[in-house]
């Protein structure tokens, strides 16, 4: 029997388990290979969980790596531990060891050459997408308010400690900052409706991402999704601005939403139609295709959906029933000649068909 010997690339643990994730995937192991693999689980207490963040890495880098047209196929790797949830952060650190998220030569010990195939560039803007929604979600503060991922909702109405009333979309997480001197709200992810209790003295502020929307005493709907800001006034005057500037004061009936790169566009809505979800329905009017798909995910098992990057700009019109997001999310995706695919941790990736 030929003694077993790692690669001369295999320096520490972390580089072993690269190796046997990779090993693992390409066929059975062999007599020494199986005693040498049972030796490293037990040698560590910690190498079974080292061993797990490898499999995570390859299994992304491949089905995120493969051509649309293939079958993946993902072999079970006999891990003395339960199974973990896919952790991006962890794919992207062990990208950046590996050098790839530098355009390097960087490859897991034992794999062969990178160079052996040409990787679609989309393959790495995914991955760079998805960790970077991963990474973002960890720094966000605790929210306050967290309405329930169902339709029932968004008839639950929140009074504030100032008097304001707010109401929220299935899934919105919002958190409080209120002090004598302010009051203050950031809306991590969601919509809400808030009818704002008058006090001159302490403007309310509603915080979404770079755009901020300050009033006295008004009613008006502001949410964040998808990356999107969208700010609309059924009543009083509210005034936006963002980091540096003010931006403009909107008055009952107009609307501002904020795309990805900072743009910020303009409409007009009726002063009735603001926040329709309260009625259970979503009325959008040349709405990105991200931002309504966002507003559906918490309806739908919490997915999260990222737009292919060669899909260009999608706005969609319509009316969609909030009891109903499979429906409303297959029409979408019927109307619009999209398709998606599932990658690990709940991501949707949509796409042209």
């Amino acid at each position: 029997m030929n003694e077993f010997r790692y690669p001369e690339d295999c320096q520490s643990n972390e580089d072993i388990a690269d190796y046997w994730a990779v090993r693992l995937d390409q066929s059975d192991l062999t007599r020494s290979e199986e005693d040498a693999f049972g030796a490293w689980q037990d040698a560590d207490p910690g190498n079974p969980e080292r061993l797990i963040r490898a499999c995570q890495m390859w299994r992304s880098m491949e089905i995120i790596a493969a051509d649309r047209d293939e079958d993946v196929v993902v072999s079970a790797a006999p891990v003395k531990s339960d199974p973990a949830p896919v952790d991006l952060e962890g794919v992207r650190r062990d990208l950046e060891r590996l050098g790839a998220l530098e355009g390097g030569g960087g490859r897991l010990p034992g794999m062969r050459s990178a160079k052996r195939r040409a990787r679609p560039v989309l393959a790495l803007v995914t991955c760079l997408v998805l960790a970077a929604l991963f990474g973002y979600s960890t720094l966000q503060p605790a929210p306050d308010l967290v309405a329930a991922a169902n339709v029932s909702a968004v008839s639950e109405m929140h009074e504030l400690s100032d008097g304001s009333r707010i109401w929220m979309e299935p899934g919105t997480r919002v958190a409080l900052h209120y002090s004598e001197a302010a009051r203050d709200i950031t809306v991590l992810e969601g919509g809400v409706f808030i009818e704002v209790a008058k006090d001159a003295s302490r403007p309310l502020r509603i915080q979404l991402d770079q755009m901020t929307a300050i009033a006295v005493g008004t009613a008006f709907s502001a949410s964040k999704w998808g990356g999107y800001a969208r700010v609309e006034v059924s009543e009083g005057t509210v005034d936006l601005q963002d980091r540096k500037t003010r931006l403009a004061r909107l008055t009952a009936g107009r609307a501002a939403w904020q795309d990805a790169d900072g743009d910020v566009h303009y409409a007009d809505v009726a002063p009735d139609r603001v926040a329709p979800w309260r009625g259970g329905r979503w009325i959008v009017d040349d709405m990105p295709v991200e931002e309504l798909l966002a507003r559906i995910s918490p309806l739908l098992d919490d997915l999260t959906f990222v737009r292919d990057p060669r899909l260009g700009d999608i706005t969609v019109s319509g009316s969609f029933d909030l009891s109903k997001p499979q429906s409303a999310h297959d029409a979408l995706l019927a109307a619009y000649g999209l398709e998606e695919r599932a990658f690990p941790g709940g991501f949707r990736i949509i796409s042209r068909k």
